[in-house]
């Protein structure tokens, strides 16, 4: 075997320095051909995806003068012909390998894989390497000449790249699958009533829909943000989330955040989804147009109407405006609620409210009775 230079171990460098994360296979191979094409002098290269079973043939060539499609039906018709595919698909044998290594040039002369192909393009040698993919398809790196054929020194520079080109192959694969998944559950998410945000480490947006989106600007405005970033008051809130979930003695943690405008409120929770990631769930609602829903908790109507505006985010002096009462009236209330619905925080109440209020309007929704007026689920 010809020996390898330092030229040889330095251009290996430029092409590892090209393997770095990518959307999907065939945008990592059009960044990589060319540097690979410098690297054992290929004349014209290219990446194919063979699938024999159903015999269609994809990829991508370089220099990008040739009819990629055209050339794909061809090599379709003849592809029973490529002794290296067919090695393979005996074999499994991945190495780069010549045609020289099968058969003469005059046999290669009397395919019609030569004739119909690489004839027409000038080919008279080609080496190609096996690239892992999804069975059936057999992947493959391809590099031709027209002048003189590859030497033992070219095969090894490819082999041993082919680990590192490999991996790459495989996490530009996954990339674009788990894309294609987050895009279909994407397309799904945004027929919910709900926004959803889904979140990586404490705070960072990963993917959100436009109801998310749109109301976090309607009911967080501020100064300009990233299209991923968000509002200070959000980060903090589940920054509180976190540090509430990680104390033993579990101090009080506020699982809903409510933010109003007019006479409209945003309701924001958290769920965890693992302890890299979480998903806030976003329901905007219309304040219910009665307090009669939460009597059947066991309060008296007074108790319900101040539980109520409560639940709606009021303070105390805001519920005495509105229901004509006292500051010192509803903190009564307050205090036998709190025994009623046995809870020892205004938040723990709210959530009463919520629960109760979701089960009526899921109820209402189905029967037709109009509980609450809603423009998304209310949790």
């Amino acid at each position: 075997m010809e020996n390898i230079s330092g030229d040889d171990y330095q251009s290996m460098m430029e092409v590892l320095a090209l393997l770095r994360p990518i959307g999907d296979r065939e945008q990592l191979a059009r960044q990589v051909l060319p540097a690979l094409a410098a690297l054992v002098g290929s004349d014209i290269t290219s990446y194919n995806e063979v699938n024999p079973v159903t015999g269609m043939v994809t990829g991508l060539i370089h220099p990008d003068q040739y009819d990629v499609a055209m050339l794909a039906q061809v090599l379709e018709r003849h592809m029973h012909e490529h002794p290296v595919i067919n090695h393979h698909r005996r074999t499994g044998d991945a190495r780069a390998l010549r045609i020289s290594d099968f058969m003469s040039q005059r046999e290669l002369h009397e395919t019609g894989l030569y004739q119909e192909l690489y004839r027409g393009m000038g080919v008279e040698y080609q080496v190609s390497m096996i690239i892992p993919a999804r069975k059936p398809i057999i992947a493959a790196l391809v590099f031709n000449r027209r002048t003189s054929d590859f030497s033992a020194r070219h095969q090894a520079l490819l082999n041993l790249l082919r680990p590192h080109l490999t991996q790459a192959f495989e996490v530009a694969r996954t990339l674009q699958r788990l894309r294609k998944e987050l895009d279909r559950h994407h397309g799904m998410l945004e027929h919910l009533p709900d926004g959803v945000a889904l979140l990586s480490g404490n705070s960072r947006v990963e993917m959100w829909t436009d109801k998310a989106r749109l109301w976090v600007g309607k009911y967080f405005p501020g100064p300009v943000r990233g299209a991923y970033a968000l509002p200070e008051e959000v980060v903090l809130w589940l920054r509180r989330q976190s540090a509430a979930a990680e104390t033993p003695a579990g101090g009080e943690s506020h699982p809903v955040l409510t933010r109003q405008r007019g006479d409209e409120t945003l309701f924001v929770r958290v769920v965890v989804i693992s302890e890299t990631s979480r998903m806030l769930v976003m329901s905007e609602v219309r304040p219910a147009t009665s307090a009669k829903p939460l009597e059947e908790l066991g309060l008296s109507p007074r108790q319900a109407q101040t539980l109520l505006c409560l639940a709606q985010g009021l303070g105390d002096k805001q519920i005495a405006g509105k229901l004509g009462i006292s500051t010192r009236t509803v903190q009564k209330h307050l205090e036998v609620v709190f025994k009623i619905l046995k809870v020892s925080s205004r938040t723990a109440a709210c959530s009463k409210v919520w629960d109760r209020l979701w089960i009526l309007l899921m109820v209402g929704l189905l029967l037709g009775l109009g509980v609450m007026e809603s423009t998304a689920t209310i949790y």
